[in-house]
């Protein structure tokens, strides 16, 4: 935990959090405590007990200009975890406006959208139709797919901000691989690219089914990825002047607060919500709130 936060937790309240301060608009927070993308849908998908405006904010399912009619999403467990296969299945922007958006105007949770797709003008496409609605607070898009050029990478995630940024004047979190390199961090910071990175994107899995020769692939979610987050988390913050968003392996208090203790300017909480759907508000009592 911060000094900040120790002061707001004797204070009895919870730490503010602005995890844009390089922005105009800011992103303040009443907490450092936000679920995961996806992890109550689009703010529609209730869970026992959870109350959402106890949380600095949530962010969405994906949302991308146009539907997405992939394959329905499946979970299948694994050795301490479980493997999600979402792809970018989503009715598409304008369905998501329409439905959810009244749903964000009321929300006492500030509402971050996770932008999904590669192609710049897609992505600000959707930039422009969310910076209009009421309750968005901001924008999270995934960058530097892991196993890839990473040169070639960082050019194509410029041109995707570049986009954002022109379509839309909210603040922008990047949520990159744990293994992205220190020069691919550097790059982003240096160039102000992003306010805020997310650490990380769920790594790609796969399980083989012996019984019939076949295979499940999809993200990989599990407490196991908990250390190696706090790691990459310690070794950031000592250089990197933006905000880091833990999130990824987080399953219990003393995990999130170990994130918090090493440098993270706040947490997401992911799939542990649906195994333990009060952790979160566990975490913002801990801090005070």
């Amino acid at each position: 935990m911060s000094a900040a936060q120790r002061r707001a937790a004797d204070a009895g309240a919870a730490p503010l959090v602005n995890l844009a301060p390089r922005h105009k608009l800011g992103l303040t927070l009443a907490n450092p405590v936000l679920l995961a993308a996806g992890m109550v849908g689009y703010g529609d998908a209730a869970l026992p007990g959870l109350t959402l405006g106890r949380l600095g904010g949530f962010v969405t399912a994906p949302v991308t200009r146009r539907p997405w009619r992939g394959p329905l999403p499946q979970v299948t467990e694994t050795t301490g975890g479980l493997l999600w296969q979402r792809g970018l299945w989503n009715p598409g922007v304008r369905v998501v406006v329409r439905d959810y958006g009244p749903l964000w105007r009321r929300s006492r949770a500030p509402v971050i959208v996770h932008l999904a797709g590669d192609d710049p003008d897609e992505l600000a496409a959707v930039a422009t139709t969310l910076e209009q609605t009421p309750g968005v607070v901001g924008l999270e898009l995934d960058l530097l797919t892991p196993y890839q050029d990473e040169e070639g990478e960082l050019e194509a995630a410029e041109e995707q901000v570049q986009a954002v940024r022109a379509a839309a004047d909210l603040p922008l979190l990047a949520r990159i691989p744990l293994s992205t390199s220190d020069e691919a961090v550097q790059v982003l910071v240096e160039r102000e690219l992003i306010d805020a990175l997310v650490l990380a994107q769920p790594p790609q899995g796969l399980r083989y089914r012996p019984a019939d020769g076949g295979s499940c692939t999809g993200q990989l979610h599990g407490r196991g990825l908990a250390p190696l987050l706090a790691a990459r988390i310690a070794e950031l913050a000592g250089w990197v002047g933006l905000p880091l968003v833990a999130c990824g392996g987080i399953h219990t208090l003393e995990e999130a607060l170990a994130c918090l203790a090493v440098g993270a300017a706040a947490v997401q909480i992911g799939t542990a919500v649906w195994v333990d759907p009060l952790l979160p508000e566990r975490v913002v009592e801990a801090l005070g709130g």
